[in-house]
């Protein structure tokens, strides 16, 4: 390649970058492909159009090119790391570490790889692997922003919150832009009064040109700051700027396709005949499910210390596999149509499904704390008739409260940031379980977080009981066994039963109307 071509090849390889940047995929796949038949030893276009299809949910397309840039190219890392990537998406998870692996024993230093090993193996809450591999990362590349993210959360969820803290000075010191560190130093921080980090805080959000979520990531940080010295009118100063800001993120949020879903979800479960879809499977299967903030974490704490069970925390296999059933009206016939009421296919998808379950341990239970997967309660009962479902009920209007003053790492959940959609959205919720009852009945474990937090032996032996499982005081003495945590309740969970937080919306129904609303339609 003369000296023309490769200035020619750099430019337009520079506006590729652009357009992906720009999220304009299929036109960085057009003009890649175009600068392909000139170029067919490049690898950086081969991974250019493979990244822009895993983009477009094209996950067989993205692995096709990935695939056809490692014959060309066998030794070239980034086309193995990518090919990895595309069988993570795909589930295959063993053909995934594989490829990771080939890459790193061609080039030990190859930072994606080690990135995305931690990644598969946090997916699946092997935690202390994960942290081994992005603590690698971090050897090879401590300047990484990227790196230095996942190395606090991996840190932060084993309990580690010296360390994490440690990292994120690191992280503020090396990227002052980057306000999400204010925010996870929060989560893992009691705050006394006059606490220099707090005065870090208030400076930093009066620089000008911060975006909406620069904003809210440190109005959430602020008001948990002011909650934790009891200064309530700070506190809800903040706590009203966040959800503000937070829910400016949200663009295009449609709180309407919400409640179709939930109309479509009874509809179809009350004109299905589910009776003849009857088998054996599920015995290894614990859901717990609820409202955000209604106490499935310190369920899933619970029963993941019993000996016999493994705790996958907030499991995507359930809820993926229903969303995309419920993605529009074909797939959405398709699925009772076609799958549901043809015996052998529903085995097959129950068999798909429990595949990937075994993925987190082929050995014990496993506890699945998705708490959304108390809309798909029904369709459990017919893949899995032997699974265990726990309802974390909690007096709604101190769930609704505890929604509104945190912030999630769902982006998909922009009605938690609206009073007016979080009223609306437990009033669905109440609706459907209600509904779920009335249906399954028994099948449905109601623990109350109430009983649960004042009578914490007697109720956990009723949910071992339930779960049949045999009563192990580890079970009581959660606090003792390390059990990672990567949501909200990172902190919480390494804490005792504490019954503060019994009714504690009462207090601020004053400063947050729609509280008053909730109580008002709670059934």
């Amino acid at each position: 390649m003369n000296y023309s071509n490769i200035i020619y090849l750099r430019k337009e390889l520079d506006k590729i970058k652009v357009l992906f940047k720009k999220g304009e995929f299929k036109l960085v796949i057009q003009k890649s492909k175009t600068l392909l038949k000139k170029n067919p030893n490049q690898a950086i276009i081969y991974n250019f159009i493979g990244l822009s299809y895993i983009q477009l949910n094209e996950i067989e397309n993205a692995l096709e090119i990935f695939l056809l840039s490692n014959q060309k190219l066998p030794s070239e890392p980034s086309t193995l790391c990518n090919i990895g990537i595309a069988y993570k998406n795909l589930d295959n998870i063993s053909k995934a570490k594989d490829y990771f692996n080939k890459a790193i024993n061609i080039n030990s230093r190859h930072l994606p790889s080690y990135i995305n090993l931690g990644h598969l193996e946090n997916n699946l809450n092997h935690t202390e692997k994960a942290a081994d591999y992005y603590l690698k990362a971090y050897h090879l590349n401590n300047n990484s922003e990227e790196v230095l993210t996942y190395l606090i959360l991996s840190l932060s969820a084993q309990g580690k919150f010296f360390e994490a803290k440690k990292i994120i000075l690191e992280l503020n010191k090396k990227f002052p832009e980057n306000t999400k560190s204010y925010h996870l130093y929060s989560k893992i921080h009691k705050y006394a009064l006059e606490d220099p980090h707090q005065k870090l805080m208030l400076n930093k959000i009066d620089t000008p040109g911060l975006n909406y979520e620069d904003l809210s990531n440190l109005h959430f940080a602020l008001a948990k700051s002011f909650s934790d010295q009891k200064n309530d009118e700070k506190f809800v100063h903040h706590t009203l700027k966040a959800n503000d800001t937070k829910f400016k993120t949200f663009k295009n949020y449609n709180f309407k396709l919400e409640k179709a879903q939930f109309e479509q979800i009874k509809k179809q479960y009350g004109n299905f005949d589910s009776q003849n879809q009857k088998n054996n499977k599920g015995e290894n299967l614990i859901f717990i499910v609820g409202l955000p903030r209604s106490g499935t974490t310190l369920l899933h704490q619970i029963i993941s210390s019993h000996s016999g069970a493994f705790g996958a925390e907030e499991s995507h296999v359930m809820s993926d596999f229903f969303i995309k059933k419920f993605k529009n009206k074909n797939s959405l016939a398709n699925f009772f149509s076609n799958e549901l009421v043809n015996r052998d296919t529903c085995t097959k998808l129950a068999n798909e499904i429990l595949s990937k379950y075994e993925m987190y341990d082929q050995n014990k239970i496993i506890v699945d704390k998705m708490p959304f997967n108390f809309k798909w309660i029904g369709f459990i009962k017919i893949l899995f008739p032997h699974a265990k479902i726990i309802h974390s009920n909690r007096n709604p209007v101190d769930s609704a409260f505890s929604i509104y003053r945190n912030m999630f790492d769902s982006p998909g959940i922009g009605w938690a940031y609206n009073q007016d959609y979080i009223t609306e959205y437990v009033n669905l919720y109440s609706d459907l379980m209600i509904f779920w009852k009335k249906e399954l009945g028994d099948f449905i474990y109601e623990s109350h977080y109430e009983k649960l937090v004042t009578e914490q032996v007697s109720e956990t032996k009723n949910i071992l009981e339930f779960c049949n499982l045999k009563f192990e005081d580890n079970c009581v003495n959660y606090t003792n066994n390390n059990i990672p945590s990567k949501t909200i309740s990172v902190y919480q969970v390494r804490s005792k039963i504490y019954k503060s937080s019994l009714n504690l919306s009462d207090k601020y129904s004053k400063y947050f109307p729609f509280l008053k609303e909730v109580k008002k339609k709670a059934p």
